[in-house]
């Protein structure tokens, strides 16, 4: 009898001790206590998917982006000091720091395209980036499909980064090619160019900050949505632990919401620093004094 409860109390104390080692593992693994250093990086002049203050400087200010709330839980729950690393002035450049594991991951990676190619993308998509096009108010009727803007002439902001299958897309609409929103804006309001193809919100805030959100008009319609993924580095030694991690943090309905809700936020803040901007004439004071210089001389004549 006294072996028999020595025995049973052996596998009592085996299984307390194995069971308080299970729940050491687990909450080891939910809650690391050690700091592991991360890198990542993103758009640094593409909001709101990632921009930086002072872009076209030496010296960038803070980084932005909406995926903000899934980096800062990500940072909480694996106790992660994350490194932006966002010197490089290229997108092209950052996706090959990327492939190289000197960055381990990044935000706002394209499906099926050249330049994010060799980057483990993740599952769900965390956003959408629709593209559509901006017009001038008194013409957006003029459109009804994409049939209608291959009889107009389009422009389009070559620094706006598509899928490669928006890409060829867009390019059926030999869309002329300018190298900043401002130039595609002044297309538009000249007469130049009859629509801008654009990425909704980028389109959007790029006209907030010019003053002329109120001058523009969206289509009604979205022409495409591309899925915007996190691309991790394949040969990132953390690459298992942002997979896992973020992996989750995505597949939850909740977390998507809270970065929709993010972007509205943003659009709101370039709203409020952007209120009272006086809008750009885009030459159109030249046009008219030009205009009314030669109606002058007409007159005297």
């Amino acid at each position: 009898m006294k072996k028999i409860l020595l025995t049973a109390f052996a596998s009592v104390i085996a299984y307390s001790i194995s069971f308080n080692a299970l729940a050491f593992v687990r909450y080891e693994e939910k809650h690391p206590q050690k700091v592991t250093e991360v890198h990542m990086t993103g758009y640094i002049d593409y909001a709101p998917f990632g921009y930086v203050d002072n872009p076209n400087t030496l010296v960038y200010g803070q980084f932005h982006t909406l995926f903000q709330p899934m980096i800062d839980q990500l940072i909480a729950d694996a106790n992660l000091k994350m490194h932006y690393d966002l010197q490089q002035r290229t997108v092209d450049d950052l996706v090959q720091k990327v492939r190289q594991a000197d960055i381990d991951f990044m935000v706002g990676a394209y499906y099926q395209t050249e330049m994010f190619k060799g980057l483990h993308l993740l599952y769900p998509a965390a956003v959408y980036n629709p593209i559509t096009v901006f017009m001038l108010p008194n013409r957006i009727n003029e459109v009804k499909s994409t049939e209608d803007l291959k009889k107009l002439k389009g422009v389009r902001n070559t620094n706006e980064i598509f899928s490669d299958f928006v890409e060829k897309k867009v390019a059926e609409f030999n869309p002329l090619e300018v190298d900043s929103a401002y130039k595609a804006f002044e297309m538009l309001f000249t007469k130049k160019a009859d629509y801008i193809v654009t990425s909704y919100y980028n389109g959007m805030l790029e006209a907030i900050k010019l003053g002329i959100r109120h001058q523009i008009a969206p289509a009604k319609q979205t022409l495409w949505k591309i899925p915007m993924f996190v691309g991790i580095s394949k040969t990132s030694r953390h690459r298992d632990l942002i997979s896992k991690r973020l992996t989750a943090w995505l597949s939850n309905p909740q977390n998507i919401e809270i970065l929709q809700n993010n972007m509205q936020k943003i659009i709101k803040e370039f709203e409020k620093r952007y209120e009272g901007v006086v809008p750009p004439s885009f030459g159109l004071d030249k046009q008219e004094n030009i205009s009314e210089n030669i109606d002058n001389k007409l007159d005297a004549q």
